[in-house]
């Protein structure tokens, strides 16, 4: 196996696993506790109008935003962890939620998903 291919294959595996794993923490923890976790998006996000997105639209439905997160983030996990056609796709959906997780997040959280959405997108064009 080339080392390019190798070392996108590792990436691709790794940002399914983070998907997967973020599938499980939203089961075990935000879907019980969506209240506080929306809120500190509420509270720490750059932008204003997010800000009140959150606050006035996720966190009144935490449970089926929460849900919907999981479906979301098991759809993008199996597509990339299946190793076949649905990975480019799903790098695509999951540079996408990165970059509108930015959008809600902190300085730091901001920076880690706009990275992460760049890599996707390079992982994906280079399919």
């Amino acid at each position: 196996m080339e080392a390019n291919s190798l070392i996108r294959n590792i990436l691709e595996i790794g940002i399914g696993l983070l998907f997967l794993i973020g599938a499980i923490f939203n089961s075990l923890y935000t879907f019980r506790h969506g209240d506080e976790f929306y809120g500190s998006f509420a509270k720490n996000a750059i932008l204003s109008p997010a800000r009140a997105l959150v606050r006035n639209l996720v966190i009144p439905n935490a449970r089926l935003f929460t849900i919907l997160l999981i479906i979301f983030q098991l759809v993008v996990a199996f597509c990339i962890l299946s190793r076949g056609e649905l990975v480019q796709p799903g790098l695509i959906a999951g540079a996408v939620f990165c970059f509108a997780a930015a959008l809600v997040s902190n300085v730091g959280g901001a920076i880690a998903n706009l990275v992460l959405a760049v890599v996707q997108l390079v992982l994906a064009l280079a399919r």
